[in-house]
């Protein structure tokens, strides 16, 4: 694991952040997809040993598939789909939560879209596994859509648009429309959207999942050493923020006041001396 480790790092450098590694990780699996599928009986095999089955009793002989499935692709639009949409917005939830949380963020939205689907497969017997980044990717969107829901992002022909209407439109388009057409991962979008939901309301109140399972796999070394940041940048006015553990009353008031301010009004509306101590606030993980 040193090694992979030591090799990984290499080909992304040391400032590489965990949203790039994470894009990348994806990248490497699907190239070595493609080479596998396209063996003499490779796809069958690959998507037995790799895809999510629909059958919870075939999950469990391959448990390991509630992790693989997430970071699997074989055709380029699927992959390339879900890999704009991650950096597009992922560079926005790295800029607010920074650090591992959007590694975990994506793989426990991951994890959600999957229990759902084989919850919704055993009621409707889907006949076909699932693969695809479409839960974990969903789940870091709506994320930071709940919170900063306010913050404009720039469409092109479009112009400017808040963040919450460009990630409801997704959702209801790529989870809602046409639900007989790939029902099974669309309910995935569902259980992604629903982790994204959940970890950033309690996020607000000053509870990380991200926090709490980084902290128990640092006992076993290889994913926290894997999506670990690279050395820190100094940004001027960096909106980086993530809550402390113990803050004092006072500090945590004037925290939260800022992220008010910032769902309501957008990053843009802060004063620089508001830009100033929240970037302060914020510490390299």
């Amino acid at each position: 694991m040193s090694f992979l480790r030591t090799e990984y790092e290499n080909l992304l450098g040391s400032r590489s952040t965990p949203l790039i590694r994470l894009i990348v990780v994806n990248i490497i699996v699907f190239l070595i997809a493609n080479i596998w599928v396209n063996i003499p009986g490779g796809e069958a095999s690959f998507y037995d040993y790799f895809a999510l089955p629909s059958s919870p009793i075939k999950l469990l002989h391959r448990p390991w598939t509630l992790i693989t499935s997430m970071f699997v692709h074989v055709s380029f639009g699927h992959i390339f789909s879900n890999m704009f949409w991650l950096y597009f917005i992922g560079r926005i939830f790295e800029d607010f939560v920074r650090g591992y949380r959007i590694f975990y963020t994506y793989l426990f939205g991951g994890l959600a879209g999957g229990l759902l689907f084989l919850l919704f497969s055993s009621f409707t017997r889907q006949p076909y596994p699932m693969i695809g980044a479409s839960a974990g990717v969903m789940a870091v969107v709506v994320a930071i859509a709940v919170l900063v829901p306010n913050y404009s992002v720039y469409l092109f022909i479009i112009g400017e648009v808040k963040l919450k209407y460009v990630v409801l439109a997704s959702f209801i388009l790529s989870s809602i429309v046409d639900f007989s057409v790939n029902s099974g991962g669309k309910v995935a979008h569902i259980g992604g959207a629903l982790y994204g939901i959940i970890y950033m309301v309690q996020y607000k109140q000053g509870t990380d999942f991200a926090m709490i399972a980084n902290n128990f796999f640092k006992k076993f070394g290889s994913i926290s050493k894997l999506f670990k940041p690279g050395p820190k940048i100094k940004k001027e006015g960096g909106s980086g923020f993530r809550p402390n553990t113990k803050p004092s009353d006072d500090k945590q008031k004037k925290i939260d006041a800022i992220l008010d301010k910032i769902s309501s009004s957008g990053y843009d509306a802060l004063t620089k001396e508001e830009k100033d101590f929240l970037f302060k606030s914020s510490k390299p993980s």
